[in-house]
């Protein structure tokens, strides 16, 4: 019992993770919900995908389609939304618990680097994705996103041109790719190198 009261092990794929005492405050699993609601953005991300149609024509008639005819389509759409605006929030009450509690002198300086260069990341890729329905306040998001990028100093204008294409039409294909590619294969490989080394793993 005494060892069972010291540690608390979860088993998840055959693998044992031990978390110490000191990580047993409820506001030091704040990281731990953030992953949680990445998780489950990829899961209903990936369902989404299945029926959305990334083209200037009908990007908003494929959302419409899953609103409206596929079964609980309405329901997934609805839980990827929510997630992503919690792990916005998760991620930034993440952040400030980290800096106010001083815990990010702790250890190591690359947990700090990497959880900023995250948050930023997850605030892309929450825009991303809701520029993707293609409405009329994505389109506008979209315009105001491209002037803040054009106006960004020294790679700026290159970075827009590079975001944005001719217009439109390339840039909904390059936004769906980097949204379900890129800036998640970014978010996973800065989440490895920003996992706490003070959980172990057996």
């Amino acid at each position: 019992f005494q060892i069972f009261k010291k540690k608390i092990l979860f088993i998840f794929l055959g693998i044992n993770f031990t978390f110490p005492r000191k990580y047993l405050s409820p506001n030091g699993f704040l990281g731990m919900l953030t992953f949680v609601t990445f998780v489950i953005l990829g899961v209903t991300g990936a369902v989404l995908m299945l029926f959305y149609i990334p083209t200037i024509d009908a990007a908003f008639n494929s959302v419409q389609l899953i609103n409206d005819r596929i079964p609980y389509g309405f329901l997934i759409r609805n839980i990827h939304y929510h997630a992503s605006n919690a792990m916005v929030f998760l991620a930034v009450a993440h952040l400030y618990y980290q800096y106010f509690s001083g815990r990010y002198k702790i250890k190591n300086e690359i947990i700090w680097v990497t959880g900023l260069i995250l948050g930023v990341i997850t605030v892309l890729e929450a825009f991303s994705g809701y520029d993707l329905i293609f409405n009329d306040r994505a389109e506008l998001a979209v315009s105001i996103g491209v002037g803040l990028t054009v106006f960004s100093p020294v790679i700026g204008p290159e970075l827009a041109q590079f975001i944005w294409g001719s217009g439109f039409s390339d840039f909904i294909i390059r936004l769906y790719a980097l949204h379900v590619f890129v800036i998640p294969l970014m978010m996973v490989v800065l989440m490895f190198l920003h996992f706490p080394r003070f959980v172990v793993f057996d």
